[in-house]
């Protein structure tokens, strides 16, 4: 079976999902303007997980997969090595990492947009 089609639409899809994980809505200037301080510095308003070193640590990664999976599709397009069954898999799992991370931040961009602001109490006035 020819899985030139596969390949030939990763060569398009990765630099598209490139594109949208790193330049959407000025993703990186309100990543640089977030304190994302540790729960442990900052119990109240920290976040658990996702700290800038965590975030800018991923997001490299992301972008070293996707850019690793476009150039790894381009070449097996020129011929420069035959299909196998785990390099379409390693490359499917790039795009779901890709497809997931880029879901989750358009859900969490979405919730944060559309959340209701906090209310004012009687003695705010």
């Amino acid at each position: 079976m020819d899985h030139g089609e596969f390949y030939t639409t990763l060569a398009q899809v990765f630099p598209v999902l490139l594109l949208a994980l790193l330049w959407d809505s000025r993703y990186l200037e309100r990543l640089r303007e977030q304190e994302r301080r540790s729960r442990d510095a900052d119990p109240v308003d920290g976040v658990r997980f996702w700290t800038k070193g965590r975030v800018r640590a991923y997001t490299i990664l992301l972008a070293l997969l996707n850019i690793t999976g476009l150039g790894v599709t381009v070449l097996a397009l020129s011929g420069l090595y035959g299909d196998s069954a785990p390099l379409r898999t390693a490359l499917a799992i790039i795009l779901i990492t890709s497809l997931l991370t880029l879901f989750v931040r358009v859900w969490g961009q979405v919730v944060w947009a559309t959340r209701e602001p906090p209310s004012r109490g009687a003695g705010d006035d």
